[in-house]
């Protein structure tokens, strides 16, 4: 009897220690991540967005980047520490369910619903969502249900469509002239430098800048004797970056720049040109290339399409914005919790067969921090697609 008893208590014991485990689970699940724009997040939902953006990062990159792919850096922060995949890919979580949530929470304003074949294929989605791979991963490590799944799928869903309606309600347009095409060749002399005690950009010495105006008077004389410009461009080792295409006002040199080459006939080879930046001599090879109308409209379009988009979202978040700060305005020993990890089984590039052999590259030229910002923000825009991306998409 007495040993019958002391089972019971044992068992009473485990089953109490299980319970309480449960209990803190759910508690940490249910608990408050962060508060933005009057939606409050739990630990829950940021944890499925997290392990869908983890597994699909490692999809895509782990064959690189092998053991190494979540300690691996991608940048530095305003304080200059180092940012990891990691850090980046947790970063994207928070902004992409800030986003989602504001964009829903004005649904109504748009009149957006979703269609009734809208709802099948949120179904459809939800159903190949659970039997992939993927899926079965996310829903094991989140303890995240189908029914849970489906109202994050359907939330970004209705996200999306209310993106759509505002880029759709602003209704913008691109003319011939916005989206015409310039095609230069230039020669360019900086008149910037990196300071060697502190790594910063700065203006060379009044002596520094007339020797490197001597060396643009020098190239253009010998352009002028008839030799090409890329010979030139090599002898005063300007030979890089030297061919640029561009609409108006995205010139890598900016306004200056471009009103000199707008003055120049094709083939035709401007005078030594002062920029912020630079001493440039510019030959036109193309005023207009046709060829690019189409392509040009087309980025140009999303450009506008996102700012469109931008500033109405800035409007609806300006409040909130005030308010955040990512150290305090995220529980961080909570989020701590969640980290990536990943175990390669296969070597990146070196078990490809017949990787693609690279050419050594040349060196670059210096650039100062303002062409360096305008081809970052050049390239940014034509890249960038007016939509938020989706982690189920």
């Amino acid at each position: 009897m007495k040993r019958v008893a002391k089972k019971i208590v044992c068992l009473a014991a485990v089953m109490a220690l299980c319970a309480a485990l449960l209990a803190g689970c759910k508690k940490q699940d249910d608990k408050t991540l962060f508060e933005y724009a009057g939606n409050e997040v739990t630990y829950k939902e940021a944890h499925v967005y997290a392990r869908i953006m983890q597994y699909s990062a490692e999809q895509q990159y782990a064959s690189y980047l092998g053991d190494k792919l979540w300690s691996t850096q991608v940048g530095t922060d305003k304080k200059g520490k180092k940012i990891t995949m990691q850090d980046s890919i947790k970063d994207n979580v928070i902004n992409q369910i800030k986003t989602v949530k504001v964009l829903a929470d004005h649904a109504d304003d748009y009149k957006v619903k979703l269609t009734s074949d809208e709802k099948k294929q949120l179904d459809e989605s939800v159903k190949s969502f659970t039997k992939n791979e993927l899926g079965k991963r996310v829903m094991k490590v989140t303890g995240a249900d189908k029914d849970y799944i489906k109202e994050i799928q359907q939330e970004n869903l209705i996200a999306q469509k209310v993106m759509n309606a505002i880029i759709e309600k602003a209704d913008v347009k691109v003319t011939d002239d916005e989206a015409k095409t310039v095609k230069v060749y230039k020669l360019v002399f900086t008149t910037k430098k990196t300071d060697s005690k502190t790594g910063k950009e700065v203006n060379m010495t009044a002596k520094e800048k007339a020797a490197q105006l001597k060396k643009a008077k020098e190239a253009l004389k010998a352009i002028k004797k008839g030799q090409s410009v890329k010979a030139v461009a090599k002898k005063y080792k300007v030979d890089t970056d030297n061919e640029e295409s561009y609409t108006k006002g995205k010139a890598v040199l900016g306004t200056k720049f471009e009103d000199a080459a707008s003055k120049l006939k094709k083939n035709q080879v401007s005078g030594v040109v002062e920029t912020d930046d630079a001493y440039v001599i510019i030959k036109m090879l193309n005023p207009n290339v046709k060829s690019e109308l189409a392509t040009s409209k087309s980025t140009l379009l999303q450009e506008k399409q996102q700012e469109a988009y931008q500033k109405v979202y800035k409007k609806w978040t300006k409040d909130a914005d005030k308010k955040w700060d990512d150290d305090k305005s995220i529980d961080q020993e909570l989020w701590k919790k969640i980290t990536f990890k990943y175990k390669a089984t296969t070597t990146a590039t070196a078990d490809l067969p017949n990787p693609p052999k690279r050419r050594p590259q040349k060196p670059q030229p210096q650039q100062s921090r303002k062409q360096r910002q305008r081809r970052k923000s050049n390239t940014a825009l034509c890249e960038r697609q007016p939509m938020i991306r989706l982690p189920f998409s």
